[in-house]
């Protein structure tokens, strides 16, 4: 029977065997890949893409990929099969390294992001470049939008496709939802991607490693350093402000932990401490268990990285820049309170005072780009200058030329020299109208000419007579005509130079050498006139007694400006005036300045604020106008939006 059985199995094999003969194809002109749900895989490429149709009957033609039934044009930007433009591998640790590429790169990275968000992934044939940056970009937008669910699609459609950024799409991802406190989610993240920071690049996103050379660190301050998470604002990114901060932090930290170890403790300990009060008292872990412990490592590398918060506060502070980190602790429990707020945090505080003293001074680089950030910080020096004034107003003016040089990226210089002139009015006229035309130049240089005039009190001050007033006029309108900076400075001197006396004239006489000397009355009549008018401006002038003369310019363009918003928008005056303020600061502004500006018009900020939204609701199906903390800003992309087309 047995023998049987071992027959009858041998016979099946070598049937089996004989049936997987494959039989030869025949040769297709075209190769079609069978309908799956599953992405097409190339070996050019280990990302996943959608099914891609490839014919072979006639030449490939590069410009065009068709994608799930799709057709996109793409340029052609390589002079190799591959339509993506060659950019050398470089590690990307923020948003801001697209400003590095070129043109081409740029371009090609917005067709990139606009297929990536249909759900098109382009072969980037190994330019991970592009990935990164598309990783931080989605950042970016997620701290406007806020929504977890659509960062978790976007991010994990990014790992999937793109797999060198898988890691850090998870571990970013994962801090996102830490500080939104949704740790049930972390958790499932963590067991649904078998998440592990053992990933063999995964540190050189942490702040020591990629310091360890520039700042020379030793392997302690490295480890002390990898446990924050490198911080993304813009402020931070400025690589000279980022440098301070550091070093800033590792002095503080080291010198808090001198304290606690003459206590005999450690700021370890002390950190610990408070990990255990949060792990308890807030989250409702008992002691010991597996959650318990998981997270006070969490915990305290949070708590490091709130005092890391501190220090750059401290370096904000000393480097004049207005917008602060919130610094404000989540937990609400009065123990939390007791042990971190009102012991370590004290302390802290202290050890940071003595310190920012070493924080180094900046440079004309650093100098440049803060105050392209912060448009109004001019004001601090500003404020300097005219409090140490001693009536030496050729230093002045030099003084702030050399403010308006540090702020030549500032969209709001001519403010710099607006305010200049106002202030030196009182001290020295021609100072002040020298000032003046350093505004008008500036002005004429930005986006809107804004041709702010002097106030009626000023200008009394600077003009007493018609004469010096219509001379003035003279200077401006053919500045503005010509732009000849240098030209118009030298003129303002001849403005007070003593040029004849006044006399008494006899209008019969006048009347009698008419005929013979027409020209020269219908010169003597345009020289005395009370408006001066060119091909661009109009001059009005008013008498209003003895000793006052008003001046105002009138631009014959104004009529003809074209809004640069959408017309089916319909803004009004002031909305334009409030919008262009954000424009000119980079889409951020402090509350009080805006609140200034409404009481100016006779409105309160929330009014105007709220009009604008409901304008704009429409188009943008969200707010344009959002708090943050002290300021107003808006999402330069819904910005875009309201654009004209």
């Amino acid at each position: 029977m047995t023998t049987f059985i071992i027959i009858v199995l041998i016979f099946f094999i070598v049937g089996a065997a004989s049936s997987k003969k494959s039989k030869p194809q025949k040769q297709r002109n075209s190769y079609q890949p069978k309908p799956s749900r599953e992405p097409v895989r190339h070996n050019t490429s280990t990302r996943s893409l959608p099914k891609v149709t490839i014919s072979n009957s006639k030449p490939m033609d590069n410009s065009i990929i068709d994608i799930t039934g799709k057709s996109y044009n793409l340029p052609n930007t390589s002079s190799s099969n591959s339509n993506v433009p060659y950019w050398g591998h470089q590690y990307v640790y923020s948003y801001s390294e697209i400003n590095t590429a070129t043109n081409e790169q740029r371009t090609f990275y917005k067709t990139f992001k606009a297929n990536f968000l249909s759900e098109i992934f382009t072969d980037l044939h190994g330019n991970n470049n592009y990935a990164f940056i598309l990783l931080f970009d989605l950042l970016n937008e997620f701290d406007n939008h806020r929504n977890v669910t659509l960062l978790e699609k976007q991010l994990k459609a990014l790992g999937d496709n793109y797999p060198k950024t898988k890691s850090y799409c998870i571990s970013f991802l994962i801090k996102k939802l830490e500080e939104k406190g949704e740790n049930s989610a972390v958790e499932r993240i963590r067991q649904q991607e078998s998440y592990y920071n053992n990933y063999y690049d995964y540190d050189y996103w942490k702040l020591g490693t990629q310091y360890k050379a520039k700042l020379n660190l030793n392997n302690e301050d490295v480890t002390l350093l990898n446990k924050l998470w490198n911080p993304s604002n813009n402020f931070f990114n400025i690589e000279f402000c980022g440098l301070e901060i550091i070093k800033l932090y590792l002095a503080v930290i080291k010198k808090l932990d001198e304290k606690y170890q003459k206590e005999s403790s450690s700021l370890k300990d002390e950190l610990l401490k408070v990990a255990d009060i949060i792990a308890r008292k807030h989250y409702s872990y008992r002691k010991g268990s597996g959650n318990y412990t998981y997270s006070l490592e969490t915990i305290v590398n949070e708590l490091n990285s709130h005092i890391f918060k501190y220090c750059e506060n401290a370096v904000r502070e000393n480097y004049g820049h207005k917008r602060k980190l919130n610094v404000e602790m989540p937990y609400a429990s009065a123990d939390v309170k007791a042990e971190y707020d009102d012991k370590l945090v004290v302390r802290l505080k202290k050890i940071i005072e003595v310190y920012t003293p070493t924080i180094s001074q900046l440079d004309h680089k650093t100098e440049l780009e803060l105050n392209t950030q912060n448009t109004t910080r001019w004001k601090i020096k500003f404020d300097q200058l005219t409090d140490k004034y001693n009536n030496d107003s050729k230093k002045f003016i030099n003084d702030i030329i050399s403010l308006g040089n540090s702020n030549k990226n500032n969209p709001s210089i001519e403010n710099i020299f607006y305010e200049a002139s106002k202030f030196i009015a009182n001290h020295d006229k021609e100072a002040s109208l020298t000032l003046y035309i350093y505004y008008l130049h500036y002005d004429l240089k930005s986006v809107k000419f804004d041709n702010k005039q002097l106030n009626k009190t000023i200008q009394k001050s600077l003009f007493k007579t018609n004469e010096q007033l219509h001379d003035f006029q003279i200077i401006i309108s053919q500045f503005v005509q010509d732009k000849d900076l240098e030209k118009a400075l030298k003129a303002v001197p001849s403005v007070y130079a003593i040029k004849r006396k006044k006399i008494q004239l006899d209008r019969n006489t006048i009347q009698e050498v008419h005929d013979k000397h027409s020209g020269t009355v219908e010169l003597l009549n345009e020289y005395l006139k009370d408006e001066y008018e060119d091909e661009s401006n109009t001059f009005k002038t008013q008498e209003i007694n003895n000793e006052e003369v008003v001046m105002e310019i009138i631009s014959k363009l104004d009529n003809n400006d074209v809004s640069p918003f959408d017309n089916s928008l319909n803004f009004t005056k002031i909305q334009h005036e409030v919008l262009e303020i954000f424009s000119k600061a980079n889409l951020s502004i402090l509350q009080t300045d805006l609140e200034m500006f409404a009481k100016s018009k006779g409105m309160f900020k929330n009014q105007i604020i709220e009009s604008i939204n409901e304008t704009c609701y429409e188009i943008l199906d969200d707010v344009l106008i959002e708090e943050d903390e002290e300021f107003y800003t808006i999402n330069e992309n819904y910005y875009n939006q309201i654009l004209a087309k």
